[in-house]
């Protein structure tokens, strides 16, 4: 016998299923409210990834880099990522798939950060860095920037506050 509530009831437990196969997840909205993940990379590992990507500070943006002598954002983490082993596509919406999301007060040196490029209001991933460290309520984060090259900036800056999105940690083995 037909019966609303059982059509109800039948209804949400599709749509619970259809989300959870869909890998829908409610950490990826673009304001931070995002539960952190359950795993941590070595502290002394990320410091050393750190140091790794310090070295090119200075060095310019080229778009597809050209490794080592100049670097667009992607590949700029790419290339850092690869001197420990993992490897990462060239692609920043690419890399933004990858990993578990963390929530921005508990954002570590060596998680991925990301932000819509140029067009603030965007919902794409279009720039990304690599955390240093968090101080005094900033994101600090390694890029390349298009006007200055490999910097560090932070997520008070203006331009990176209207456009921060999501940071996620990818799995380092040591």
């Amino acid at each position: 016998m037909f019966s609303a509530k059982n059509f109800v009831l039948k209804s949400i437990f599709t749509l619970l299923v259809f989300i959870t196969l869909a890998g829908f997840s409610p950490q990826k909205n673009k304001h931070g409210k995002k539960n952190s993940t359950n795993f941590h990379n070595d502290s002394i590992l990320c410091d050393s990834m750190i140091k790794v990507a310090e070295k090119h500070i200075k060095k310019p943006y080229c778009y597809g880099s050209r490794v080592p002598n100049c670097f667009d954002c992607s590949g700029f983490v790419s290339h850092v990522f690869k001197q420990f082993e993992v490897s990462l596509p060239h692609c920043s919406s690419c890399q933004a798939q990858l990993g578990k999301f963390v929530s921005f007060e508990n954002a570590t040196a060596g998680d991925l950060i990301f932000f819509t490029g140029r067009n603030k209001n965007s919902e794409t991933v279009g720039h990304m860095g690599i955390v240093t460290e968090q101080k005094d309520d900033k994101i600090f984060f390694i890029h390349a920037s298009v006007q200055a090259g490999v910097i560090v900036s932070n997520t008070k800056e203006d331009y990176y506050a209207s456009r921060l999105m999501f940071v996620k940690r990818i799995h380092i083995e040591p």
